[in-house]
This record gives structure tokens, sequence and C-alpha cells, in this order.
């Protein structure tokens, strides 16, 4: 594998290849999980906010085996699983107001008792439906004031940004080795809804603007980081009429290819590109150095 090369800003040499073909060669009676976490405790290699990132480095291992830098030990049978993960309940609502009578509108991060319901919520409810998250992400439920107090209204979702993305890539001026190692400072608006029986105008432009008030925060309590861009993408048959109104920026169309899909095999819709800075000097905080190792396609799920 050539080295130098970099996952995230994280940057591995020779001495870093080295270490880990000793240590999987030293410990190879260990699990795979514990081969990885060894290797983050000596890398170093932590997440801002402290974690071992066992995830990222059992996923670079896979790749090292298949490039036939190191011979990971054979998997173990896994026992039998705990419990299962209560199943949610979708949560409806009826609610016909103006936006003046529900306020304050509050935008908050789902609660982890709450999260099988917003699952359950966004499944039932949300054109392209929700299976399950993966990698860095934060839901957020959206509550107005109902005549018996706060309900719920709606649900989002903010999680990592697709990897390539030519409009935007141009759009920010970045070079493929900068989108490599600066990606993670954008965050993605993956799915925004407003439940259907809700009939409150201007409440998801309103929802969106509360959310881009507060990711920041959010996402360096949860992530040990702030990100500077929010993106999205609006299927063709929606003209993105809220995300305008909250001073998204539409900056062209995708290529009508899955957000990770690298080897062009699965084809979708050609949707448009929405934008929102979060900062003023966002375009020189998506190419300046991260002052500590950040989330990307190689890091922990939550």
């Amino acid at each position: 594998m050539d080295v130098p090369f970099w996952i995230g800003d994280r940057e591995f040499r020779e001495a870093d290849l080295e270490l880990i073909r000793n240590t999987v060669q030293r410990f190879s009676r260990l699990s795979r999980e514990e081969i990885a976490a060894t290797l983050c405790e000596n890398l170093p290699w932590k997440s801002p906010n402290g974690r071992l990132k066992v995830e990222a480095c059992h996923k670079l291992l896979l790749k090292l085996e298949q490039k036939g830098v190191i011979t990971l030990p054979p998997l173990r049978a896994q026992g039998p699983r705990g419990c299962r993960e209560r199943r949610g309940g979708v949560v409806q609502t009826q609610l016909q107001a103006c936006l003046r009578d529900v306020l304050p509108v509050i935008v908050e991060p789902v609660r982890p008792e709450e999260r099988a319901d917003w699952n359950a919520t966004m499944a039932t409810y949300h054109p392209l439906g929700y299976l399950r998250g993966i990698g860095a992400r934060i839901q957020y439920w959206i509550r107005a004031q109902g005549p018996n107090g706060p309900v719920i209204v709606g649900a989002m979702l903010f999680g990592a940004a697709a990897k390539a993305l030519a409009a935007r890539d141009q759009w920010i001026g970045w070079t493929a080795e900068q989108r490599r190692r600066y990606r993670p400072r954008i965050v993605n608006n993956n799915r925004f809804l407003i439940l259907p029986g809700v009939q409150i105008p201007h409440l998801a432009s309103h929802a969106l603007a509360l959310a881009a008030r507060r990711i920041r925060a959010d996402w360096k309590v949860r992530y040990g980081f702030e990100p500077v861009l929010l993106e999205t993408f609006v299927e063709p048959q929606y003209p993105g009429t809220c995300y305008r109104a909250a001073n998204w920026i539409e900056i062209g169309k995708t290529a009508g290819r899955g957000r990770q899909d690298r080897f062009f095999e699965y084809g979708t819709s050609v949707k448009s590109i929405w934008v929102y800075p979060l900062v003023r000097d966002w375009r020189k905080r998506l190419v300046e150095p991260f002052p500590q190792l950040v989330e990307d396609e190689w890091g922990e799920s939550r």
C-alpha cells in the first residue's frame, strides 16, 4: 500500500504500517476488535472527544488484508445477542395553525429512549424511508406548541456529507486531496420531515433556520469539532421552496448516482444540490488544517 496516505486528518506513514504489521503478527491470538483497539491506543488514533477510532481501524485492517499487507486472525463465532432494540411507535400529530400561534418552535436532539420512535416515524412518513443510521449523525425532533403543550410536528437527520460531488467540489474550489481531508467539515441534511397531519405555513423554513443555529454546537459536543457548511439534495419533483426561504443556496445538480456510489453501479434521479454556510469564512475553513482528528467515513458509528 502506497504511503503516506490520509484517513481524515490522520496521516499514515511507513512507520505506522510497520507498527500495524508487528501488532497483528504479535497478537494473532486476539480478536480483530481487540487488535484494532490495541492499535488505536498505540498509534494513537482517537477522535476529538477521546474515543478510540476502533471501527475506523477495523476498516483499515480489512483494506490492508485485501492488499496483502497483513493477515488477520480468523473471524470468531459470535455469541448470542442481547435483547433487541424495541420497536418504536409512529408519532401521529394533527395540528393546523399559523406559525405565530405555535411559537416557540423547538428543534432538539432525539434522546436515546426516543430513537426507536424517531426511526419508526421517519421510516413510515418520509418518501425515501429510513432503515438505520450509519456513521456520524444527529437526529432531531421538531416540536411546536399545541393546544395542550408541546407536540412533535416533524423530524430531521444530519449526517456525513457525500464523498464526491462534482458541482459542490467545484463550487468550493476543492482539489481531490482537499476533498478527502476536509469533507468532514460539511454536514448533510439527509432527512427532513414535517408530519403529514401538520399544516403550518412557513414551519419548514423556520425549523431549518433553528437547526442551522444549533448544529455546530451539537456536532462539537458529540464529535469534537464544528462543521462550517450544510448540504442537502432535493428530489426533482420538489422545488426546494423551504430551503430557499431559509436562505440556502442552490449550486447545481447531482450526477444521478447514490451518495456513496464510487463505481457507477447505482443509478438514481438527478437532484438539485443546496448548501448553507454556517460561518462567514467557511471557504477558508474548508481548506485549512484541522486542529485535531475528526469523524469521517472511516469513523466510529454512533
